[in-house]
């Protein structure tokens, strides 16, 4: 109960400390705000030119996955050892390869289907390791 009032008091205090900046005319090419009076930026207002507004759809709510390639499926495990050294694949570090890869990601797309996923991104580690 005192964590959720706590929440409330930085929620409220954090509202109450925003404000709109004042309009600039120097600033006027850059200035996403056109409205001159603004006093809140849910006071900001715009018309742009030659510019044409798209609707938004109704729902935005879909299911979007993010996965690291690597920590994902290991569908080939004869490429885990690329260089060929002990040192670069255990599943238990957080600092070296896990051994998983597209064909891991290829294998478990029914799966993905299955948990509803309509969108999904994926990263490499390889790209951060040092």
């Amino acid at each position: 109960m005192r964590i959720k009032m706590l929440s409330l008091i930085c929620l409220a205090t954090t509202l109450l400390s925003v404000h709109a900046m004042q309009y600039d005319p120097a600033y006027a090419k850059w200035n996403l705000n056109t409205n001159q009076q603004a006093t809140n930026p849910l006071d900001y207002s715009g018309v742009w030119e030659n510019h044409t507004f798209n609707p938004s759809p109704n729902n935005w709510r879909f299911p979007f996955y993010t996965l690291m390639l690597d920590r994902w499926v290991n569908g080939d495990p004869t490429n885990d050892n690329a260089n060929g050294t002990v040192f670069e694949q255990d599943a238990y570090e957080t600092q070296l390869r896990h051994g998983g890869d597209i064909i891991g990601l290829r294998d478990s797309l029914d799966y993905l289907q299955g948990m509803g996923v309509k969108v999904s991104s994926f990263t490499c580690h390889e790209e951060f390791m040092g």
